[in-house]
């Protein structure tokens, strides 16, 4: 199932960027040859009007094609008088096409984050974007682990717990520190734990006590809990937070990649701890198991993601390409084609490399 979902949401980002691309190219009458998801083999296609519509074999992304895109100098030459073709238009319009799919790929998590607000769901004093919106807040049952004396006794994720007591004390229910601090204090005893359900309404009282196994090198009940509120936010607030939340995630992917290309060219290892395919997919179905909202988030930072990345300054990604057209455009001197070529090709053996190295740490781990 995890590798369905994941497949669905590559499937969906990958596109959502390419058609940002075909979008722009169409819009500045340019001729897409072909749009593609995955790479070759074929395993199906369609040509519609001027265009080739592919699915291929290998998920690992997509692509279009252009007419005059190419570094072949003798496509160039052919194309030299073809006004549908990218070499022939305007340097503004080369950059606005290669620009679309990253700007698409914003747009999407500003979407998705957008539908995620205007739904009902609970949200902590602590969180920087949403405390003003808590008004009345209680402590809540964030998360249960599987095979824990929590998901025995009952709990779930979104019950409103009431109270944590031993038979000589009881927790302060005015933070989920207070909470998470009292558990771990009396981990060797019996603790009475009140809930309310929340889809019944239901008050049970159960009894739980915290076990090895569940956690790493610690005794715990096997659940997480938040002091916060439900909230749904109208139409308005939840577009004016969706693109917040759009923009401090993105600040935050980029300084997240700064600091691995630093650590990298300082010679720290820092693959260990990226993720590729296969974590990917595990991430994706957690987070599909956790709900809609938590998926649709998960897509919306994935999307950010991809559009960071892309806009690398570096050859086979679209910054690569944006830098070509910048130079070009402020010395007025065009780069030799063959340079281009192989910076190109070396730019994607160094991606597919990335991708085997880090899929193989997924792997291990």
């Amino acid at each position: 199932m995890s590798i369905l979902i994941f497949l669905l949401v590559l499937i969906t980002l990958v596109m959502i960027h390419e058609f940002g691309h075909y979008a722009a190219a169409k819009i500045c009458g340019m001729r897409v040859e072909e749009f593609a998801f995955g790479f070759p083999p074929k395993v199906w296609g369609k040509k519609i009007g001027e265009t080739e519509y592919n699915f291929n074999l290998l998920p690992i992304g997509g692509y279009v094609k252009i007419t005059g895109e190419s570094f072949d100098p003798e496509e160039r030459e052919k194309n030299k008088n073809d006004k549908k073709a990218f070499q022939n238009k305007s340097k503004l319009s080369q950059l606005f096409v290669l620009s679309a799919g990253i700007i698409m790929n914003l747009l999407l998590a500003g979407i998705l984050f957008t539908a995620v607000n205007m739904s009902s769901r609970y949200v902590s004093v602590n969180d920087p974007l949403y405390s003003d919106y808590v008004k009345n807040p209680k402590v809540f049952v964030s998360g249960v682990s599987a095979n824990s004396p929590a998901k025995t006794a009952g709990l779930g994720t979104n019950d409103e717990v009431l109270e944590f007591k031993t038979k000589t004390s009881s927790a302060d229910m005015k933070s989920a520190t207070s909470v998470i601090d009292f558990v771990k204090k009396n981990n060797d005893a019996d603790i009475t734990v009140i809930f309310k359900k929340e889809k019944t309404g239901e008050v049970v009282t159960s009894v739980v006590r915290a076990v090895y196994g569940v956690t790493p090198d610690r005794k715990t009940i096997g659940m997480g809990v938040i002091y916060g509120e439900n909230i749904k936010l109208n139409a308005g607030d939840a577009l004016i937070k969706g693109i917040s939340e759009t923009i401090e995630y993105t600040k935050l992917t980029v300084l997240g990649m700064v600091d691995i290309f630093s650590k990298l060219f300082s010679g720290e290892n820092v693959l260990s701890s990226l993720s590729g395919p296969v974590g990917i997919a595990k991430m994706a179905g957690g987070a599909s198991a956790a709900g809609w909202q938590s998926l649709f988030s998960f897509m919306a930072l994935l999307s950010i993601n991809l559009a960071v990345f892309n806009a690398l300054p570096l050859p086979a990604l679209d910054g690569g390409r944006f830098l070509f057209v910048i130079y070009e455009a402020i010395s007025r001197r065009k780069i030799n084609l063959n340079f281009q070529y192989y910076a190109n090709l070396i730019g994607f053996l160094f991606l597919i490399g990335l991708m085997i190295t880090v899929t193989f740490f997924d792997i291990f781990r």
